[in-house]
């Protein structure tokens, strides 16, 4: 009787889960092809020019998106860490039992933040595929900002927010991102973009 019933409940999540694509999918415009994957042209074949330039997203931010409902949080209680414009604020992240954490990064205050995860690169089979240190650019939507501003940015980031003029605007959501923590913690560093001073919180 449990399979049945385990069987009925992974129908439902499926249908749920197939009308929440296609919701979402006739609600929002596309992404810019550096988003999500190789440029293309307008009949869908691959731009092999475009391609040169592009470069995929980074490996640890696809793996923060889709674990994030379902990874053990990095704390029990949101850790607000701030810093001065030129400073730096950090939280230590101790090690723990699990392989792999979640870090919850939200912009609180400021202009924008660059909050680096930096852990200890090995050589271990078993940690092969481990991506150290881990950026992350947090900014509120449609926030205009300068190239000074986001050269410590990853290129794929900058790359599908670029705007012309050396400009970069912020997309939705942007100021609300993840991390991949491993087992040995290490540290996270904010670091403000421009001269605002900036605060996030790390959960």
């Amino acid at each position: 009787m449990k399979v049945v019933i385990i069987i009925l409940v992974l129908i439902v999540i499926g249908f749920a889960a197939a009308i929440g694509v296609a919701v979402y999918r006739a609600t929002t415009p596309p992404a810019p092809p550096s988003a999500h994957g190789p440029p293309t042209k307008s009949n869908g074949e691959i731009d092999d020019d475009a391609l040169a330039n592009w470069e995929p997203p980074p490996m640890a931010a696809v793996m923060g998106k889709l674990s994030r409902p379902f990874a053990p949080k990095l704390f029990k209680k949101a850790v607000n860490v701030s810093a001065e414009a030129g400073s730096e604020g950090t939280q230590p992240i101790p090690s723990a039992d699990k392989g792999m954490r979640i870090a919850r990064l939200r912009l609180i205050t400021g202009r924008g933040a660059i909050v680096t995860y930096r852990c200890e690169e090995s050589d271990d089979d078993d940690k092969q595929g481990e991506t150290c240190p881990q950026v992350a650019c947090l900014c509120p939507e449609n926030t205009v900002l300068e190239e000074d501003d986001v050269k410590d940015c990853e290129e794929a980031w900058r790359n599908a927010r670029a705007s012309g003029d050396d400009k970069f605007v912020c997309r939705e959501k942007d100021d609300d991102v993840s991390a991949v923590i491993y087992r040995e913690g290490g540290v996270i560093v904010v670091a403000p973009m421009g001269e605002q001073a900036a605060q996030v919180s790390i959960r």
